[in-house]
C-alpha cells in the first residue's frame, strides 16, 4: 500500500478520535492535517510505523494540545483550560461511522453534506472537491466552513436508535450522489470523474464493514460495483 493511500485511509479514524476527545471539529481537522503532513515528511525516510493510526493520533493530539495552550496564553484563560491533558492514545473503537453520520447531520444541506463527507471522511482537499464538481474552490470552502459552524455544538455520538434509520438514509443518499456524479458527470467536458466514483465505493465498503447486517448498505455497494464494472 502506497504512503498516500495509508495516510488517506487512516485520516477518518484519527479525526474521529480527536473530535470525540477534544470537540471543535474545525480545530481537530487542522491538527490532523498537521499530523498527516508530518507523516508524509518523516515516514519516507524512517519507514511507516508498526501502528500508523496510533502514531497519527498521538501527533495530532499533541498539535491540538499545543493549540489549546497557545489560545489560552493569548486570551489569558488558563483557568478555563485547567490541567493539560496527556496526548490521546489510540482508542480501541474506530469512530469512522460516527464521523460519517455527523457529516450527514440533518441540519446540513445536501450540498454541504457531500462536501464535508468528501473532506472529513474521504480525505480530499478543498481544491480536489472543487475541481471534481467544477465550482470555485472558495465556494466549496464556504460550504465546508458553514457546515462546521453548524456542527460546532453537535454531540459526537451515534444518533439514538429511533433516529438512526433516517440518518443512515441520508448517508446512503450522499454516497449515492457522490458515486453518481463520478459515474456520469452532470457538467464539464468529461463524462466520468473516476476519483469520485472510486471514493464513493471506498466509503461504502467502509460503511459495509461497520454495519454488516444492514441490507441497504450491502445493496448500495453491490449496485455501485455492478455499475462501475459496466
Amino acid at each position: 500500500m502506497q504512503l498516500e493511500e495509508v495516510l488517506r485511509s487512516q485520516a477518518p479514524s484519527v479525526l474521529s478520535a480527536l473530535v470525540r476527545r477534544y470537540g471543535d471539529f474545525d480545530a481537530c481537522e487542522d491538527a490532523v492535517q498537521e499530523a498527516l503532513l508530518a507523516a508524509s515528511m518523516q515516514w519516507p525516510g524512517d519507514g511507516v510505523p508498526e501502528n500508523p493510526r496510533s502514531w497519527l493520533i498521538t501527533v495530532a493530539s499533541r498539535r491540538r494540545i499545543e493549540a489549546l495552550r497557545s489560545e489560552a496564553a493569548r486570551q489569558r484563560r488558563e483557568e478555563a483550560v485547567g490541567v493539560q491533558p496527556e496526548p490521546l492514545a489510540a482508542p480501541a473503537v474506530d469512530d469512522s461511522l460516527t464521523l460519517l453520520m455527523l457529516c450527514c447531520h440533518p441540519e446540513l444541506t445536501t450540498q454541504s453534506q457531500v462536501a464535508l463527507t468528501l473532506r472529513a471522511v474521504g480525505g480530499l482537499t478543498t481544491g480536489e472537491i472543487a475541481r471534481a464538481f467544477l465550482v470555485p474552490e472558495a465556494t466549496i470552502g464556504q460550504r465546508i466552513s458553514r457546515a462546521k459552524a453548524k456542527l460546532q455544538d453537535a454531540r459526537f455520538a451515534l444518533p439514538p436508535a429511533d433516529e438512526l434509520p433516517a440518518r443512515l438514509t441520508a448517508v446512503l443518499h450522499v454516497l449515492y450522489l457522490i458515486f453518481n456524479e463520478g459515474y456520469t458527470a452532470s457538467s464539464g467536458d468529461s463524462l466520468h470523474r473516476v476519483e469520485l466514483s472510486t471514493e464513493a465505493i471506498r466509503l461504502t465498503r467502509q460503511l459495509r464493514e461497520q454495519l454488516p447486517s444492514e441490507g441497504e448498505v450491502a445493496g448500495l455497494l453491490a449496485l455501485m460495483l455492478l455499475t462501475d464494472a459496466r
